[in-house]
């Protein structure tokens, strides 16, 4: 293929880097619009600018154009017109006069604004603020109220311009800056903002209980004890019909969120305060409040139905519209919907910018526990390793603990246990209600420990939390049935009911073939009935939630009576299924993995214990072994708890296998 010749370098134009006096009014006008566009730019952007500078041009601005391409100081690309260099734009910049500069950038930005491109135009009067016209910051409050324009940028935009000096409208701009500042993810600064407001004490208590409230929503995802405190002072003081509207639906929907005794008190006073007085955004509180005490009952169809219904698009639902994303997400997730939940979590990563950055941790641990759910384990633990290491100490102490929670359950599940106790090492879970319920999945992680027992205090908090909501609970199905394992582990059977009872009413609520599968797991688990665990397998296989079939599978191969051969089967399936979601050779709560795997443990025994064994795995009981070894039964006892642990069996099914196994080989 013949090549198209290369225009010789002497025809080229030059590219210039200096602001050649030589240059005509015009010329010089058409680079410093280039310049100050901060972006590729049309003609049609020079031609407004010019009309809004009141600025005439001697000549064409089109045939100005033209002539400066030739001369190698324009550039023409599909995306618009841009300076030849960066540093060509800076010495244009660094000629261009401060006063004109200024008057060049507002005009941009009114003209951006004009043209629907209100993020554009938001960055171009940062640049200029707080010097600039009324007309412009009139457009600084326009813009930050916008949609369009990121909380980030909006709340910069609100810090760059004079607080007013009126305390109701000093007032009204701090709420507007911390609802920014919030949404965009700069939590602390607004908790500092808002705590030195408080402690001025500038404003009256009306003017007070708004900041309090304020102070009481941004503390949800950090400290929920103080969330409510704050909210129940604001209510205290003396609100306006429109104040009291807003601080009830608030209070309502954490209340409900957390799992409050009074919730169903809260959520009707706030309905009847929303209808003397509605609020901004109180529409979707209420509905996340509504949302929250259907799930915290395990009602998880009707609290599908209420975040679908409610409309998010009004401007003043902005600072709720993320959490209503967030919840319909992780009810997608509590309801098996995993292909919805993937494809309404991509939506919301690629418009967290513009919806709030508060929301991307929580987000991220999202994300992590559908990978948990559907066992893409690898990729779990990659996501929140990352965001622990680059947010750090940034995090909301409960995506902090969540997505920690992801990372133990990939490695217990891994069988690297010592790893998952050095993390686990040093985690106290916050004492009593409502903060312990943060703690809730780091409970359920430490709960697949093979000695759950070392995690006292995290399986405590994650055994409570059901009592008041059950929503933690329905979010990764696989974790009801760990936490009945552990409990049993521990010989608290009456907990063991009581968590198997509240899977079971949200099944039956449900009613779906997920949740029909778990609760005849947890059911199978407590009575030890094969036909329970058959029936929670086969309902199992008919989901993605990978995991929570293998699990069932295993506790299927472990139930006493059934014939060694399908017991071997199932554990032989529940291990290819562990193997292909990188859960590695030791799996929670694993029986014997083959016969690689067994022999170096059977050559541990001791002559005893080979001869113990070898009369229990025939079907012999241990009385009879004791009788048939001339023995007593106490130490029959003891040789068996000492074979199960160096073979790593738990019952007399699994030890019949190894010793099978061992034959064979």
């Amino acid at each position: 293929m013949s090549q198209l010749p290369e225009t010789p370098l002497t025809n080229r134009p030059k590219m210039h880097t200096g602001v050649p006096s030589s240059l005509t009014t015009t010329q010089r006008w058409v680079l410093r619009g280039v310049a100050v566009a901060d972006a590729p730019c049309g003609l049609w952007f020079l031609e407004a600018v010019a009309t809004r500078t009141g600025t005439t041009p001697d000549e064409p601005v089109d045939a100005t154009v033209e002539e400066l391409i030739s001369r190698g100081f324009l550039v023409d690309t599909a995306a618009g017109l841009r300076l030849a260099s960066i540093a060509l734009r800076d010495d244009v910049l660094r000629d261009t006069p401060p006063s004109v500069r200024q008057a060049l950038r507002e005009a941009a930005a009114e003209v951006l604004a004009d043209a629907g491109r209100p993020a554009q135009a938001a960055r171009q009067l940062l640049r200029v603020l707080p010097a600039v016209s009324r007309s412009a910051r009139a457009l600084a409050a326009r813009l930050a109220a916008d949609p369009a324009v990121g909380p980030s940028l909006a709340a910069d935009l609100l810090l760059a311009t004079p607080a007013p000096g009126q305390a109701d409208e000093r007032l009204a701009w701090l709420v507007d800056v911390a609802d920014n500042l919030y949404l965009a993810g700069r939590v602390d600064e607004t908790l500092r903002m808002l705590h030195r407001e408080v402690a001025v004490d500038r404003y009256g208590p009306r003017q007070r209980a708004l900041l309090l409230g304020r102070l009481g929503a941004y503390y949800a995802t950090q400290r929920p004890s103080l969330s409510l405190t704050y909210l129940g002072q604001a209510l205290n003081q003396e609100l306006d019909a429109a104040g009291r509207s807003w601080t009830l639906t608030m209070l309502a929907s954490q209340a409900a969120r957390f799992g409050h005794p009074d919730a169903a008190e809260l959520v009707a006073a706030a309905e009847r305060a929303h209808a003397r007085s509605p609020s901004p955004g109180g529409g979707i509180r209420l509905a996340l409040a509504h949302a929250s005490r259907a799930t915290a009952t395990g009602d998880l169809p009707r609290a599908a139905r209420i975040l679908r219904e409610v409309d998010a698009g009004e401007p003043a639902a902005r600072t709720q519209a993320i959490f209503l994303r967030v919840d319909r997400v992780a009810n997608q997730i509590a309801l098996g919907r995993y292909v919805d939940a993937a494809t309404a979590l991509d939506s919301v990563t690629t418009e967290i910018d513009t919806l709030g950055a508060v929301a991307q941790p929580l987000v991220t641990a999202l994300d992590c526990v559908l990978r948990l759910t559907t066992g893409e384990l690898a990729e779990a633990e990659v996501r929140a390793r990352l965001a622990l290491t680059e947010r750090g100490g940034a995090l909301p102490a409960q995506a902090r603990v969540d997505l920690l929670a992801t990372v133990v359950e990939v490695l217990l599940r891994r069988g690297e246990v010592a790893a998952a106790r050095d993390l686990l090492a040093d985690e106290r879970p916050a004492v009593g209600w409502p903060d312990e319920m943060q703690w809730f999945r780091l409970g359920c992680a430490a709960a697949g420990d093979p000695e759950p027992g070392r995690h006292a205090a995290l399986l405590g908090a994650a055994f409570a939390m059901p009592d008041r909501s059950v929503a933690p609970l329905l979010l990764v199905p696989h974790h009801g049935p760990r936490l009945v394992r552990a409990v049993l582990a521990l010989g608290d059977r009456q907990r063991a009911e009581i968590l198997a009872d509240h899977l079971k009413r949200a099944a039956g609520m449900t009613n779906n073939a997920l949740w029909r599968g778990v609760a005849h797991q947890v059911d199978g688990l407590l009575t030890g009935d094969p036909a329970a665990l058959r029936a929670a397998v086969r309902l199992l296989r008919t989901t993605s939630a990978r995991p929570a079939l293998a699990d069932a599978l295993h506790d299927l191969a472990r139930s006493p009576g059934l014939p060694p051969a399908e017991t071997f089967d199932l554990l032989a399936e529940a291990d290819a299924m562990y193997t292909r979601m990188g859960a590695g050779g030791t799996r929670e709560h694993d029986g014997p993995a083959g016969d690689e795997a067994c022999r170096p443990a059977v050559a541990a025994l001791t002559p005893a214990e080979v001869r113990v064994a070898e009369l229990l795995a025939v079907g012999m009981t241990k009385q009879e072994a004791a009788r048939d070894l001339f023995v007593s039964f106490h130490t029959v006892d003891t040789h068996l708890r000492s074979i199960y642990a160096k073979l790593g069996v738990h019952n007399r099914v699994e030890l019949a296998l190894v010793w099978e196994s061992r034959e064979g080989s």
